[in-house]
């Protein structure tokens, strides 16, 4: 598997509407691509995108790491294995798990298309649907509302809800959701580090009490208090997951070590690449904690692959890919195929974006 070029590209594409969450407000995003050319002339294809406030990255990080440490690494050392060549992204620089989920994308597309598969089949996996969420952006109970009637109108029946401003107005924006919602619908909580560990018990438990169907409470406190994130887990029934305290496969094994979390979100911009995500899955599943694969604000590009990985892998159970959705003028351009609350991966000419 011999290397010919690596070039990058960036690009900013804008959202349809503000995505809104307790820790940043995203209007456009910056998207930057990589493309892997192989001496054979196959072509392999990444991406990657910056966000400050859970990975620390910037765009002119990330193209840094890509362009320097990491091209010069793979141009530069004389191996030829697949899984030599993924190792030495993973030790290019430190750090930089954006960057190098970009180049792991693109070394694995590169791969499988010299072998001839898509990357679903080099998992392993099969074109199964993969119930999908839609995400509902943090404003007030009323503007919520309409996000979750037009989402539920367009198929979706799991909403992912933005929580974290005050505990009153919190409870007040997903006890209203729940008073609108249709019975089919079913929350998913995601306070993005906002809560302490006691506001978040009592929080969780009005909404026990109130039995509002939700199906986890996602990162409720500081990504680096896992002791508050245990003490969360031990006091209220709800399935806690853990989101931006789960970065590395280090991280995960000291969640689980911890009993800190009953869930994992795992996304490739916070582990650095497919290797790394299916680590963390097979990790969790030694002790049959579920996973679910996400994405920041990413373009189709770095979802694909993870889609892909999730329909073969027996323990990722839950998907939040609804982030391609959310661009503008995002034409199909993967494997991805989005209808209705469901997503699948499907050969290129079937691809379908829509909502």
């Amino acid at each position: 598997m011999n290397i010919q070029q690596i070039d990058v590209e960036e690009k900013v594409v804008s959202l349809k509407e503000p995505f809104i969450t307790a820790l940043r407000t995203v209007t456009e995003v910056e998207v930057i691509e990589v493309k892997i050319t192989l001496d054979s002339g196959i072509t392999g294809v990444g991406s990657a995108v910056p966000t400050y406030a859970i990975t620390g990255e910037s765009k002119e990080s990330i193209i840094a790491a890509i362009e320097h440490p990491i091209t010069d690494a793979l141009l530069h050392t004389p191996v030829y294995s697949f899984q030599e060549r993924i190792r030495i992204v993973q030790k290019s620089c430190i750090h930089n798990y954006s960057a190098k989920a970009a180049v792991d994308m693109a070394l694995h597309d590169a791969y499988s298309k010299s072998l001839g598969i898509d990357l679903l089949e080099f998992f392993g996996g099969g074109s199964i649907p993969l119930q999908n969420d839609m995400t509902i952006s943090l404003s007030s109970k009323e503007e919520m509302n309409q996000q979750m009637q037009r989402h539920t109108r367009a198929g979706f029946t799991q909403m992912k809800v933005k929580l974290g401003t005050s505990g009153k107005e919190d409870i007040g924006r997903i006890l209203y959701l729940a008073e609108n919602a249709n019975e089919n619908i079913e929350f998913r909580i995601d306070a993005n580090q906002a809560w302490s560990p006691k506001e978040a018990i009592t929080l969780i438990h009005v909404l026990e009490a109130n039995q509002v169907p939700v199906q986890f409470i996602e990162q409720p406190v500081a990504a680096d208090d896992l002791e508050g994130l245990k003490y969360v887990r031990e006091h209220v029934h709800l399935p806690i997951m853990a989101d931006e305290s789960c970065r590395t496969l280090k991280d995960a094994h000291q969640i689980i070590k911890m009993g800190a979390a009953d869930m994992l979100n795992i996304k490739l911009m916070k582990c650095g690449g497919l290797n790394e995500a299916r680590a963390i899955a097979d990790l969790a599943q030694t002790v049959r904690m579920p996973c679910m694969v996400g994405s920041m604000i990413e373009s189709q590009l770095s979802v694909a692959p993870i889609a892909a990985l999730a329909s073969a892998h027996p323990n990722i159970t839950m998907v939040d890919l609804d982030a391609p959705l959310w661009l503008e003028d995002e034409e199909a351009k993967s494997n991805l195929f989005y209808e209705g609350g469901v997503v699948s991966w499907r050969k290129s000419t079937e691809a379908r974006l829509s909502i």
